[in-house]
């Protein structure tokens, strides 16, 4: 665990290399990481191309759930955010950094316990998070949302709607 969160610290280091970050208050938005340069993958980075066509085009069965998770390597995290808004629903986990560190306000975080629950309460996703990234096509629906980090669990509701994109970030205190 205390490498999956060192790994997503990396990314978030190699892509953050500006004090920007604004979008929910603590992510940065899309378009400020496509005109700032980003700083040389760390050593121990592995390049890897995440197979996103896995789940697309949206065309979910009734009962099925395709998702992806990961974003650990400063590779996928460009990779995951370049192609989220291709999925109906997009989930980043996130934690407020140590007071100490100064130059972040939020890290990544992977390993995330995931349950998403449909209107009737029948359980049609149950994870653990590769990364901080997590992107579904899930039938058209209103679903209800577990997350789970160090024993605190964060719930939100969301309904999905044909063609419609919708993003969450769930936030941890430290």
């Amino acid at each position: 665990m205390k490498h999956a969160r060192f790994m997503a610290t990396l990314a978030l280091l190699a892509i953050f290399s500006s004090s920007h970050v604004a979008a929910m208050g603590f992510l940065p938005p899309d378009d400020t990481l496509e005109s700032s340069p980003l700083q040389a993958a760390a050593a121990d980075d592995i390049v890897t191309e995440v197979n996103f066509q896995q789940c697309l085009p949206h065309q979910p069965a009734p009962d099925e759930v395709c998702f992806i998770s990961g974003g650990i390597s400063g590779d996928e995290v460009s990779q995951f955010k370049s192609r989220a808004k291709e999925f109906l629903l997009e989930i980043v986990f996130v934690q407020k950094a140590d007071a100490e560190d100064n130059d972040r306000i939020e890290e990544y975080l992977a390993e995330v316990q995931l349950k998403i629950k449909d209107g009737k309460g029948n359980m049609v996703v149950d994870t653990t998070t590769e990364g901080p990234f997590f992107l579904a096509d899930l039938p058209l629906g209103k679903y209800q949302i577990i997350a789970e980090h160090d024993g605190v669990i964060k719930n939100n509701v969301v309904r999905i709607a044909a063609k419609k994109h919708q993003r969450i970030v769930f936030l941890w205190d430290r």
